[in-house]
């Protein structure tokens, strides 16, 4: 016999209101395997676009904000909008000046591993295909500057940083940490790699006039990705060893002045490439505007992109010396 039930007691088996019954989802909560608010492809693609370190404090906030407006495109524009001051004026808070030269010593070793390849491009469609605008010397000055501010920046770049990785290389070394000595070799693994790739190609799929449109357009993509691997690797060294003192504020400081004078080697490849379009017509890449000037915005945008990042992380070096 079933014992009597007291007044507003909930009987045997039941749920109490209120409640949430077993195997069930409460109310307000994600659904077990569901995505969590705010992680809509636009959504995580609008934080993509912030500063690492503005993720990790803001993240979670700005996704309920997200969520709780619908998640709709104009309020994902406009947060992927304001990711632009975020990095140009980060604020000053989140993070420390050590912190500040890592990771735009990251971000402006992938851009400028970007831009020396844009340039490559340039020296491989201009200085060695002979065109020099008779007439019209700017071009050739031009192809002067660019080479030395090339060089200058590569080296400037290139010793400014080897203390900073000969650092880091040590310490995975003595530490026993196998996945940074990786990340650490990729600058050297990577274009050896890439080189004795574009050495046998050129060798079985070479013609006299080098190899075709298409196979060229495969090196140059390869090279590009070589570039970002051997660029990506010391960024990731970076933010796993978190190193210190005053090997990063050389290689912060190097990288100021390697940017500087890598945009002077834009400034040349945009009056080169501006020149040839206006006087040179032997070469089909030069009929049009479209193809130069997509080329010239890739030119500006990884300009900024170094310029930017490595001017924060001089003015962090400059402060913490």
């Amino acid at each position: 016999m079933r014992p009597p039930t007291s007044p507003g007691a909930t009987p045997p088996g039941s749920t109490p209101p209120g409640s949430t019954p077993p195997g069930s989802t409460p109310p307000g909560s994600t659904p077990p395997g569901a995505a969590p608010p705010g992680s809509t492809l636009l959504a995580r693609a609008a934080l993509a676009l912030y500063p690492p370190s503005w993720r990790a404090r803001y993240g979670d906030e700005v996704r309920v904000l997200l969520d709780d407006s619908g998640g709709g495109l104009s309020a994902v524009a406009s947060v992927a909008w304001r990711a632009v001051p975020a990095w140009i004026c980060p604020p000053r808070h989140l993070h420390d000046r050590p912190a500040r030269m890592r990771s735009s010593l990251a971000t402006a070793l992938m851009a400028w591993s970007m831009l020396t390849g844009l340039g490559l491009v340039f020296a491989q469609l201009t200085q060695l295909q002979d065109f020099t605008a008779p007439g019209h010397p700017e071009v050739r000055w031009a192809y002067a500057v660019f080479d030395v501010s090339l060089a200058l920046s590569a080296l400037v770049a290139g010793f400014g940083g080897l203390p900073l990785w000969l650092l880091m290389l040590r310490r995975a070394w003595r530490e026993r940490r196998p996945r940074d000595m990786v990340y650490l070799l990729l600058p050297l693994v990577a274009p050896a790699m890439y080189l004795a790739a574009l050495i046998v190609t050129i060798k079985l799929l070479g013609r006299a006039n080098g190899v075709g449109p298409w196979w060229f357009l495969v090196v140059v993509l390869a090279g590009f990705a070589a570039a970002a691997a051997a660029a990506a690797g010391p960024g990731l060294a970076l933010r796993r060893l978190q190193p210190r003192g005053p090997a990063l504020r050389l290689a912060a400081a190097a990288a100021g002045v390697a940017a500087a004078v890598m945009a002077v080697a834009a400034v040349a490849i945009v009056v080169a490439v501006i020149g040839l379009c206006l006087w040179e017509h032997h070469f089909a890449g030069y009929h049009h505007g479209t193809i130069p000037g997509v080329y010239l915005a890739l030119v500006v945008a990884a300009t900024t992109v170094t310029t930017v990042s490595a001017a924060r992380g001089t003015r962090a070096a400059l402060a913490e010396s």
